[in-house]
Formats: C-alpha cells, sequence, structure tokens
C-alpha cells in the first residue's frame, strides 16, 4: 500500500538511498521495496506505530526491522541499512503525511480496524441485493 501511496516519488527516493549510500540505482530500489514490504509487516504486527513513522522516528524504524536483510540488499551490512533508511525516512514521512488519516488506511489494510472495513464492505454488498 505504502508503494502506491508513494507513486512517481519512489524514484526520487531510489536516487537518494542510491547517493547517499554509493549503491545502483537497482539496488536502491530493491532497497525501497524490501524496506516498505517490513515497514508494512512491522505496523501490522503491531512491531512499529504508524504515527511514529510520520514523524520521522529513524531509531524507531531501524529496532522494528531487519537491518542485516536490509543492508545486504545495499551490498553492506547495518551500516549501509540505516543509512538507506535515514536517506527514505524524510521523503517517505513527507509523502505519507499529506494522505489524510494513513492510520485508518493502514488499520483497513493489516485488520487492525476491528473488521469494521470488512463488515462495512459486506453491508454495502448486502445492501446492492436487498438485504440489511
Amino acid at each position: 500500500m505504502i508503494q502506491e501511496l508513494l507513486g512517481g516519488d519512489a524514484k526520487k527516493i531510489i536516487s537518494a538511498i542510491s547517493s547517499k549510500v554509493g549503491a545502483s540505482e537497482s539496488q536502491a530500489g530493491g532497497f525501497l521495496d524490501k524496506a516498505i514490504s517490513m515497514i508494512e509487516q512491522a505496523i501490522a504486527s503491531g512491531k512499529l506505530d504508524i504515527n511514529t513513522l510520520l514523524k520521522g522516528d529513524l531509531s524507531a524504524l531501524t529496532s522494528a526491522l531487519d537491518l542485516g536483510s536490509l543492508g545486504s540488499m545495499l551490498g553492506g551490512g547495518e551500516d549501509k541499512a540505516k543509512s538507506g533508511l535515514d536517506a527514505m525516512i524524510g521523503p517517505l514521512k513527507d509523502k505519507l503525511a499529506g494522505q489524510g488519516d494513513l492510520s485508518a488506511m493502514l488499520g483497513n489494510l493489516t485488520g487492525q480496524d476491528g473488521g469494521q472495513a470488512v463488515g462495512d464492505v459486506l453491508g454495502k454488498l448486502g445492501g446492492m441485493f436487498g438485504k440489511k
């Protein structure tokens, strides 16, 4: 979901990561994809609070993710992962902050909305077929 929200800005973030850590654009793109996937999983599992991400808290982000795995995407270790995350956190935070109630949107995505989104969809479908 975050990847879709980034849209064309992903290329800018990839360039920033590439420049900061001295990796190829391909490596930086793989890093960004993997980091976003890990961020979404961390939010879904409760390891990372979306509001912390929106504040740009790099230490909370690094403690919630597998830095060794991320660093290997850039041809290094945890230090490269931290540098890559540092390059992406500002633009990512700015882009996500402009999306309205991101907490609710990600809650719907991850199922942390207490089933409300599923209930809403089923209710609308029922209404379409004459049932309430």
